[in-house]
């Protein structure tokens, strides 16, 4: 009788334990700890930007080699797509929709059909709605100011910030090696903008380089003028300032009042001698805004024009750029990142955050000759793309 008794103690134990195992996985997987369901992912952007929908492409494709998407979904259906060259209002999302469309049934890793935000297109008394939700346990969030939002709000899930300026400086994180929480990781890059005037400088050799932004803390991290302040001082070349208000709503009214101040300051640099304009990151409408603010008075004026957002501002008229992203390179860190979290079990916090990405060099071949740009044969030979 007592050996029976030690045996049914020693199955109780074990089944007990067992339970115990099961119970732990099922609430590890929300934190990050176990595969037992799928991580669930949702998005926010501060508003629509190629870059975003290019980042989200090939981090599908990341995913589809990890076997969360169905195979083949890329390159059947975006082959040879590139967003800095074709975007169109609300590709991001339609992409978004796609990939949720093509999850395999044992799946990792789950993109939310329904959780989906561009703040640009909300209200601001609706943004509680990104925060705090059961349906996600991860969110992709886009944009210094979407970053600043959520570190600043997000108390429950976790976030990976992306294509920020400056997160740092933004306060998104303290530094490279602390997020300030369990909940925030930022791709960090600090060195990119410093690495793009230091690119733009070889190739101009501006003396007076002239700038416009909104005076504003956000402005001042999302445009990175600490570091093109300290670009200025090691090469030695002067910064000259206008400020405008961003436009505060899309209504015609007020992106009429937002054109009117571009091209104001536009005026005033080039009547204060500037030999450059760096086109700084901002509201413009690339495609259908660019080449008429330019036309007013810095293409008259022969001024070269360096573009501080990647390739769009180029295709549209900005005669040189340097992108501060690889978007495979990055995909790949980012989701190796995510991996790590979700089936390794490494502390959200104790992530990877640095991704040096090699930077490339775009131009556009017709300003160049429409404002009498001279083009050596060096230059030509470490150029990228030549847009015309």
């Amino acid at each position: 009788m007592k050996m029976k008794k030690i045996i049914r103690i020693v199955l109780l134990l074990f089944v007990v334990g067992i339970a115990a195992v099961f119970g732990q996985r099922q609430d590890g997987a929300a934190d990050g700890n176990s595969t037992a369901r799928p991580l669930r992912i949702g998005y926010a952007q501060v508003r629509e930007y190629s870059s975003f929908a290019q980042q989200i492409l090939m981090m599908a494709k990341e995913f589809e080699a990890e076997g969360s998407i169905k195979a083949g979904f890329v390159e059947e259906n975006y082959e040879g797509v590139d967003y800095d060259q074709s975007y169109r209002k609300g590709d991001t999302e339609k992409l978004w929709n796609a990939i949720c469309d093509n999850m395999t049934d044992d799946r990792r890793y789950e993109f939310v059909r329904d959780v989906f935000f561009d703040m640009s297109a909300m209200e601001e008394k609706d943004y509680p709605e990104m925060i705090g939700r059961q349906d996600i346990d991860l969110m992709l969030v886009m944009g210094t100011s979407a970053g600043t939002y959520f570190k600043e709000n997000e108390k429950k899930n976790k976030y990976m910030v992306l294509l920020a300026a400056d997160p740092i400086a933004s306060g998104i994180v303290k530094s490279e090696t602390d997020p300030g929480d369990d909940r925030t990781f930022a791709l960090l890059d600090t060195t990119s903008y410093k690495r793009q005037i230091e690119a733009g400088y070889k190739f101009l050799q501006f003396k007076k380089l002239g700038l416009v932004y909104e005076d504003s803390e956000a402005a001042y991290t999302y445009s990175a003028i600490d570091s093109i302040k300290e670009e200025s001082e090691k090469l030695g070349f002067e910064i000259v300032v206008r400020h405008v208000d961003e436009p505060k709503s899309s209504k015609a009214k007020e992106q009429a009042r937002y054109y009117r101040q571009l091209k104001q300051a536009y005026r005033e640099l080039v009547d204060e001698g500037i030999d450059t304009l760096y086109i700084t990151v901002s509201s413009i409408d690339y495609v259908n805004k660019l080449q008429e603010l330019l036309e007013d008075s810095v293409v008259p004026a022969g001024i070269p024009t360096l573009a501080q957002d990647d390739v769009t501002p180029v295709q549209y008229g900005a005669l040189f750029g340097v992108s501060l992203v690889d978007y495979s390179e990055q995909a790949y860190h980012v989701v190796s990142q995510i991996r790590s979290y979700h089936e390794d079990g490494t502390a959200f916090d104790k992530l990877d955050p640095i991704c040096e990405s090699t930077p490339k060099i775009f131009m556009n071949f017709k300003m160049a000759q429409t404002i009498d740009f001279p083009v050596s044969f060096e230059n030509l030979q470490i150029i990228d793309a030549i847009y015309r």
